[in-house]
């Protein structure tokens, strides 16, 4: 069995415990690690934040504290401390980059961690579109795979937009060569914008 001590000193309070990354270990039975985990959730040790993620409260003047949604979403789709293996995309993309002021009801992501082309997911009450990566997402890509989808959701009719993305991609310095592995994996539109805007010129 697992026991409170252990968990502990795997992961810190306030940080998401997902049951299937530890069952991937193989280092306890699904069926024994799903039973400790109910077992430390009815003493009080760990609270269930939904099914199969856990985290280890703190207490703060205003009671215990609470999983942040933002965080789960991060780690489960995003990036651990290490990987990066996500990207927000549509609206919350351009949000990110400071292109709109909008913030979305329904968050949007394209991630490694789903099999699926598209799907609605509930993370504590938010709201997520999951898509299946178009290529793998690296650390080495993750950038170049963030601009080609926000290249991708801009208005190019908008002048603000289209020349911020000419200044960040004349800042960068991505390789063409990195550029043709990911764009074959890209509707040839996004080819076609980056050549009728010259800035396919910028890519080394």
């Amino acid at each position: 069995m697992l026991t409170f001590t252990q968990i502990k000193s795997e992961f810190k309070p306030n940080t998401p415990i997902f049951i299937t990354d530890l069952e991937n270990t193989n280092l306890i039975s699904s069926d024994a690690l799903r039973k400790s985990f109910s077992r430390m959730a009815k003493t009080g040790e760990i609270k269930r934040f939904q099914k199969g993620i856990y985290y280890i409260p703190e207490k703060t003047i205003f009671g215990e504290s609470s999983l942040n949604p933002a965080d789960v979403i991060r780690r489960k789709y995003l990036s651990d401390d290490n990987n990066q293996y996500g990207v927000l995309t549509g609206l919350a993309l351009l949000n990110k980059w400071g292109l709109t002021t909008q913030v979305p009801n329904v968050i949007e992501i394209s991630t490694n961690n789903e099999t699926n082309r598209k799907r609605l997911v509930q993370v504590g009450g938010q709201a997520v579109i999951l898509r299946r990566s178009r290529t793998p997402i690296t650390n080495e890509n993750v950038t170049l795979i963030e601009f080609l989808e926000t290249l991708s959701s801009i208005d190019f009719n908008n002048g603000e937009q289209l020349n911020f993305l000419r200044t960040y991609l004349k800042s960068q310095s991505f390789s063409r060569s990195l550029l043709d592995q990911v764009l074959i994996s890209y509707p040839k539109k996004i080819y076609q914008k980056l050549v009728e805007s010259g800035m396919i010129n910028d890519f080394a």
